[in-house]
């Protein structure tokens, strides 16, 4: 017997219940939120990499979360799956139903998430609204990215036929996404353009945006200019020693503290060559306009897409049964 969109919704929301997979669910990502919030929390935003690897973890978690939320929806029960099917199961109506279920569980997970980052880490208090106010624009970035991890768990559940094939599979999925997103280091020029096919990259791109991450100063700036500054009082300490020990000590030498000064001044705000520091604050990644952020949200919707195509052409497939 053929059953109709909503009553496939209805019932896999009864039988998550009867599960108690809510209750799991739930309890998964309020212990995955607070321990990533509790590591980054500390100065997150004072430096360009604690913000980058701060947001690195919370897509991180929307990536965990979002994958094994949905790579057994479907294997777990293929068996029985496969008869409804010979008995009218409607592929398209269960796999949409699925995917608005699936929904549902991101909005709850990324609640959490958005809850429990937002009380515990001091975001900053003037970010420049680009689509929306910042908070807003945080919380429908980690939707995008928790739906889309969860429509790539689909389409793998839909594709494998058992749960063990799916759990093999899940590590070599986080692996590829974690590697060439190209977060972590960088990636030859062959094999670059994958890095556009990893939710990761574009996670980290949506939030980078939204808090401007790129004008951050970084930790290698600042330590060479607290370098540059001490060096600068050490030298013109020195040259005033060698003044005052010098036969014209003691006498006023004119523009002398002028010159000091001067000298202080210059060593202090020396520019400093980024390239040489491995500093770019041109990083077309994270650029800072309504532009580029839509751009990030159309492409993490592209990408759950492609997971629910990929889900839809699995399903529809016969896989013999056990």
């Amino acid at each position: 017997m053929s059953l109709s969109f909503f009553r496939q919704v209805a019932m896999l929301a009864r039988e998550s219940f009867n599960k108690r997979s809510e209750l799991m669910m739930g309890a998964s990502a309020l212990i995955i939120s607070s321990l990533a919030a509790w590591v980054i929390r500390y100065r997150m935003f004072d430096y360009y990499e604690n913000a980058k690897v701060g947001f690195f973890i919370v897509v991180c978690c929307c990536l965990w979360m979002g994958l094994f939320d949905s790579i057994l929806c479907i294997c777990d029960a293929r068996d029985v799956l496969e008869r409804d099917k010979f008995s009218g199961l409607n592929p398209y109506s269960f796999v949409f139903a699925n995917v608005v279920w699936q929904a549902v569980h991101a909005l709850l997970q990324t609640g959490v998430l958005f809850w429990m980052t937002t009380s515990i880490i001091e975001f900053p208090a003037e970010t420049k609204a680009l689509l929306a106010p910042a908070m807003p624009e945080y919380l429908v970035t980690l939707f995008l990215i928790t739906f889309a991890a969860q429509m790539l768990g689909l389409g793998v559940s839909a594709i494998v036929r058992t749960s063990q094939q799916a759990l093999t599979v899940a590590p070599f999925i986080l692996i590829y996404e974690l590697i060439m997103s190209e977060t972590l280091f960088g990636l030859p020029d062959a094999v670059r353009p994958l890095r556009e096919t990893t939710i990761v990259r574009w996670g980290l791109s949506g939030l980078g945006t939204i808090f401007d991450i790129d004008a951050l100063p970084w930790k290698a700036e600042t330590s060479v200019k607290k370098i540059m500054r001490q060096v600068s009082y050490q030298v013109t300490g020195q040259v005033n020693g060698e003044v005052s020990s010098s036969p014209v000590g003691g006498l006023p030498i004119p523009f002398f503290d002028k010159l000091i000064a001067r000298l202080q001044d210059y060593i202090t705000n020396f520019p400093l060559n980024p390239g040489v520091l491995g500093v770019n604050h041109n990083l077309p990644e994270y650029t800072a306009t309504a532009a580029y952020l839509g751009h990030v949200w159309m492409v993490l919707g592209v990408l759950a897409l492609a997971g629910i195509v990929l889900a839809l052409v699995g399903f529809r497939r016969t896989v013999e049964i056990r």
